[in-house]
């Protein structure tokens, strides 16, 4: 049984509420939801009660919590004491990373990180929520991602520092040999668009944010993915408009393989971000934070220049 298992379930039994150890475990109710259940499949043991509206933890397993607790200090202890063997530090470095972030601007941010060369850097792509997973459970020393104002991150300050890096755009983008047919599909209302899945966090924002902006009922759709790249390869041959950010889209705007078509069809102001928990570092990932503190907002400058 993996310790993030437990932790969600504890988290469960300490709140007494899904939607309240959701938010402590820094996920979306569904997402959560979702987690649980995925438990549940996994240990082919029903864990709550969902007769009862709300659900609620069966009994047999509120029993067993201080035992859970006590396999949950263990494994982190054990950890720890892997992590120290031999008086050596750990070298490796892990960062979580929002999808939309990996491709374009984690590369450069890893950049910045001193003395690259004698860190191992793994850098894992999630959607956000399991982005916080990552760090909560310290499988991730640190975790990049976006937000908005209608889509901020939530988290104890106490427990989680955070550090702005800077600003960029989700912008409408299409293939530029094609806007003659792009003019055309939206004078005819009907314009054939990528969309994000609803409970991911570009989904929210494209349909809270940037359709808003847009006439209603404008878009159909062309494709359904989570995958910005997706998205971005649907645009660059001419089948959907996208939205991207722009630092995925920036080279091939520069190359005008693609049009910014952002003031007909919307767009979102993203706010970059990175997070660590404030205990449990190394001298090696306090070096490797201040480096990304420090240069981070100027390599993302760079970039969307």
């Amino acid at each position: 049984m993996r310790l993030e298992w437990i932790e969600d379930i504890l988290a469960v039994a300490d709140t007494g509420s899904m939607i309240r150890a959701a938010e402590r475990r820094f996920l979306t109710q569904s997402a959560f939801s979702r987690r649980l259940r995925m438990i549940e499949d996994q240990l082919g043991v029903e864990l709550f009660d969902r007769s009862r509206k709300p659900a609620e933890l069966r009994r047999a397993i509120l029993e067993r919590c201080d035992e859970m607790r006590k396999i949950a200090d263990s494994l982190r202890n054990l950890r720890s004491e892997l992590a120290r063997s031999d008086g050596d530090e750990p070298t490796r470095i892990v960062i979580a990373s929002q999808h939309a972030i990996t491709t374009a601007i984690a590369p450069l941010l890893i950049q910045t990180i001193t003395e690259p060369g004698h860190i191992d850097i793994r850098l894992r792509s999630a959607n956000r929520e399991d982005c916080y997973a990552l760090l909560l459970t310290r499988q991730a020393d640190f975790m990049l991602s976006y937000s908005t104002d209608r889509q901020p991150l939530v988290f104890d300050p106490d427990f989680i520092e955070t550090f702005a890096l800077g600003r960029e755009q989700l912008v409408a983008v299409f293939a530029a040999r094609e806007a003659d047919r792009l003019q055309a599909a939206r004078q005819q209302g009907r314009v054939p668009a990528v969309f994000y899945p609803g409970d991911v966090f570009l989904g929210r924002v494209v349909r809270d944010e940037v359709w808003p902006q847009a006439e209603p009922g404008l878009f159909t759709s062309y494709a359904e993915t989570a995958l910005t790249l997706a998205a971005l390869q649907f645009a660059l041959i001419g089948g959907a408009l996208a939205w991207v950010p722009r630092s995925l889209a920036q080279p091939f705007l520069q190359k005008s393989e693609l049009a910014d078509v952002s003031a007909n069809f919307g767009a979102a102001d993203l706010a970059l971000n990175i997070l660590r928990l404030k205990s449990s570092r190394s001298s090696r990932a306090d070096a490797a934070w201040n480096s990304l503190t420090s240069k981070g907002s100027a390599c993302l400058a760079n970039l969307l220049d």
